[in-house]
């Protein structure tokens, strides 16, 4: 089974009226509801509810559990991937990214497979480790967590991706552009001595781990560094919390 790790954010409004209407139709060949009826058995789980999936949605997309959203992206991926079965992958990739849109769903970011999931979900429970997040849901799901706190964890992973890559153990070259946005995240974050306390530590923890055995799963956060940081400055400038109160990070296996 492959670990899917990804970010999310919503569109309240747009949730409340295209997905819940969404989730009321004949898709492909089935419609949500029996989706959901077919998970139950298969899953054997009788907490899955198409009707407080549906509840959420019309009344704010923003507490979906991570379980309920994963339900809902599968069932997408189930109606819709058979159709683009003979195209290239960036015509489904588009039209995708234009329905979740219309859906007043926002894929930040979707990690590139076991490896890197593991890994940004290490940092993740690093970070928390130190700095305990309030969230809603718990298990191998995900987690639903404020913005705010998302956004801090974010400049943790930038931060900790820039010091990988000025260790030279990993081989890449941070932007100009780039660096002025660190810079202004580490401008911002001068007060908090035990960020950059952490910081300094898994520094340390990898260069130890790296250098005897580079094939350490630890070693990931490594090999995805640069990727890491890139995608992150992009998510910072993507998330209002004002228009976005709330982050998903979906974790599961499938």
């Amino acid at each position: 089974m492959e670990r899917h790790t990804a970010i999310y954010l919503f569109n309240k409004a747009k949730a409340a009226t295209n997905l819940y209407e969404d989730l009321q139709r004949l898709y492909h060949t089935q419609t949500f509801e029996e989706y959901i009826e077919d998970r139950k058995k298969e899953l054997n789980d009788d907490k899955i509810s198409y009707d407080r999936i549906l509840k959420t949605v019309r009344n704010d997309m923003n507490s979906i559990m991570p379980h309920e959203l994963l339900e809902i992206i599968l069932f997408l991926n189930h109606q819709i991937y058979p159709m683009f079965s003979n195209d290239p992958s960036e015509a489904r990739d588009e039209y995708f990214k234009t329905l979740y849109h219309h859906l007043g769903i926002t894929r930040l970011y979707q990690l590139p497979g076991t490896k890197a999931s593991a890994a940004y979900v290490y940092q993740y429970e690093n970070y928390t480790d130190f700095f305990p997040i309030d969230k809603l849901g718990n298990g191998n799901w995900g987690a639903n967590i404020r913005s705010e706190d998302f956004l801090r964890f974010n400049d943790y992973l930038i931060l900790t991706a820039k010091r990988i890559i000025e260790s030279r153990l990993c081989d890449e070259d941070i932007t100009r552009e780039e660096e002025i946005i660190i810079n202004t995240i580490k401008t911002e974050n001068q007060d908090n001595a035990l960020l950059f306390e952490i910081i300094g530590q898994e520094l340390e923890f990898l260069t130890k781990v790296f250098y005897p055995n580079d094939k350490s799963p630890y070693t990931q956060t490594v090999y995805h560094a640069y990727a890491f940081l890139k995608q992150s400055i992009e998510m910072r400038s993507k998330i209002n919390i004002q228009k976005n109160p709330r982050i998903i990070i979906s974790d599961s296996y499938y």
